[in-house]
C-alpha cells in the first residue's frame, strides 16, 4: 500500500535526521484475523477478528443522557480494564517504531511468525510473502518528497493489541515507480486512510492493515486508496482493467433499485 510505504519515507527521513535510523531500502506494508475454528496458516486467515477475541462492552457509559443506541464507549476505562500485558502508550511507540523499520521489512523480527497483512483489495499475505511483494513498487523513489501525514495513533478499546492511525499522503511523481512508470511531475493527494497494527504479548507485529478510504470525496485519486489510487492519480495504472482498480461506480442494477425505489416513492405521495 502506498499509503503505508509513504508513511516509512516520512517517519525514515526524520529518523534518520535523529541519527538512529538504521536498515535495508526494502518498502513494504497491511493485517488480518482468524475467523474461529479456521486453520492458522497466516496466509490462509480471514480478514475480519473472530468475535471472541473483541472486548465487546455491555455498559459502557454514555456522554450526556438519552438513548442506549447512541452510547459513547469510555475509551480510558475500557482500556484500563484489558488483559493485554502491553499498555496503550507502548503500543503506540511500537506502531511508530514498526512504520520508521520500514513497515518491519528492515528488521523483519519484529514480525511474528504468524504476521499477515491486507488491504481492501490485496491480501491476506503472510510474512515471507509480505517481505518481498511490495519492494517493486518503489514509491520512495518515484515520490522522493512524499510525506505520508500519519497522524491519530490510538488503540482501540475493544481490541487491546490493535494500534489505529491515519493518513493523508501527499507527494510528487518525479522518478520511476514500480520500475516501468515514468515521472509524470503529477502531484497526488490521497484520501484520509486508516490503518492498524496488531501486536502480541512479546510486543511483535501480528497483523497490519492499511488503504482503507475514509473518505472518497477527498484527494485527487478518485476515492482509491494504497498502490491503486497513487498510480491511477498519475494517469498510469495498470489496473485500470479491474473492476478493483477503477473509482467505484454504482452498478447497474443498484441504480435500477434507486430508479425503481423513487419511483413508488413519488407514487406514496
Amino acid at each position: 500500500s502506498h499509503e503505508q510505504m509513504a508513511t516509512t519515507v516520512s517517519l525514515r527521513k526524520n529518523f534518520k535526521a535523529s541519527g538512529k535510523a538504521t536498515g535495508a531500502s526494502a518498502r513494504c506494508p497491511v493485517r488480518s484475523g482468524r475467523v474461529a475454528n479456521a486453520p492458522r496458516s497466516p496466509a490462509r486467515r480471514a480478514v475480519l477478528e473472530p468475535e471472541s477475541t473483541v472486548q465487546y462492552v455491555d455498559d459502557p457509559g454514555t456522554a450526556g443522557s438519552g438513548s442506549e443506541l447512541f452510547s459513547v464507549v469510555d475509551e480510558e476505562k475500557t482500556l484500563a480494564a484489558s488483559a493485554f500485558p502491553i499498555r496503550p502508550d507502548e503500543l503506540i511507540r511500537l506502531t511508530k517504531e514498526f512504520l520508521v523499520l520500514n513497515n518491519g521489512c528492515d528488521k523483519p523480527e519484529i514480525l511474528a511468525d504468524d504476521f499477515t497483512f491486507a488491504g481492501p483489495v490485496v491480501g491476506p499475505i503472510g510474512k515471507a510473502g509480505f517481505l518481498q511483494a511490495f519492494s517493486g513498487f518503489q514509491v520512495g523513489d518515484a515520490f522522493p518528497d512524499m510525506k505520508a501525514n500519519a497522524y491519530n495513533f490510538h488503540v482501540d478499546p475493544f481490541e487491546g493489541n490493535r494500534v489505529w492511525f491515519s493518513t493523508r499522503a501527499v507527494g510528487t511523481h518525479t522518478g520511476v515507480l514500480a520500475g516501468s512508470i515514468q515521472p509524470t511531475g503529477k502531484k497526488v493527494y490521497s484520501p484520509p486512510q486508516a490503518s492498524s497494527v496488531t501486536f502480541n504479548e512479546q510486543g511483535q507485529a501480528t497483523q497490519l492493515t492499511a488503504g482503507y478510504v475514509m473518505d472518497r470525496n477527498v484527494g485527487n485519486t478518485d476515492g482509491l486508496g494504497g498502490v491503486f489510487g497513487l498510480m491511477w492519480a498519475v494517469g498510469k495504472s495498470p489496473f485500470k482493467f479491474f473492476p478493483e482498480g477503477r473509482p467505484w461506480k454504482p452498478s447497474l442494477r443498484y441504480r435500477l433499485f434507486i430508479f425503481i425505489s423513487g419511483f413508488f416513492a413519488k407514487l406514496k405521495k
